[in-house]
């Protein structure tokens, strides 16, 4: 049994509160990979500040749809940062996110146990360990920079770089205010585990 999640702190905006900007942003980034943006509760807390919001997202459609790494290697990296920051909601809605890549479910639970499950590629596991290190110190060691640049261009590892500091930046916005969980990212959750 999955812990019901927090209060929101900042509860996403709604219907009567949205404004000539926010409505902007709203109809803006619906459709496409967001879809129902009146709907989705972390844009509807975004909308709380629609400039912020709309740049952001821009940035953050990049890193899910036109960024040049493999969308595999993304999703274990974003996945990873989510579990160990313990960024449930991040982590519930990326499982939704890997879905609808068509990623193998069998992935989430390797995700969880990291580098060391034998699911994973040795470049997988490459990509696991750097993201660690990331998070751990904010930089890369001369090793994992070799290890990465070995497989990846200077614009897939740009991509890397900027996906880890865009997942963090979600992963602390997330926790802090505690943006709640729609039933269909708790039923994805309760299935393949969430942090606690």
């Amino acid at each position: 049994m999955l812990p019901p999640d927090p209060p929101a702190r900042m509860p996403p905006i709604r219907p009567d509160e949205i404004g000539p900007e926010a409505r902007a942003f709203l109809d803006k980034w619906s459709g496409g990979f967001f879809k129902d943006a009146d709907q989705h509760p972390v844009l509807l807390t975004f909308a709380h500040n629609p400039a912020l919001a709309d740049v952001f997202s821009a940035f953050n459609i990049h890193v899910l749809t036109t960024s040049t790494l493999p969308v595999k290697q993304r999703q274990i990296a974003i996945m990873r940062l989510a579990w160990l920051t313990k960024a449930t909601s991040m982590w519930s809605s990326h499982l939704n996110t890997s879905v609808l890549c068509g990623l193998d479910p069998e992935m989430y639970g390797p995700i969880q146990v990291g580098a060391s499950d034998p699911y994973f590629t040795p470049f997988e596991r490459t990509v696991i360990l750097a993201t660690e290190e990331l998070i751990e110190s904010s930089t890369l060691s001369d090793a994992t920079w070799a290890a990465l640049s070995a497989e990846w261009d200077n614009a897939q590892m740009l991509d890397f770089l900027f996906a880890i500091g865009c997942y963090t930046t979600v992963a602390y916005m997330m926790k802090a205010t505690a943006i709640p969980r729609m039933p269909d990212l708790l039923a994805l959750a309760k299935k393949y585990g969430a942090p606690a």
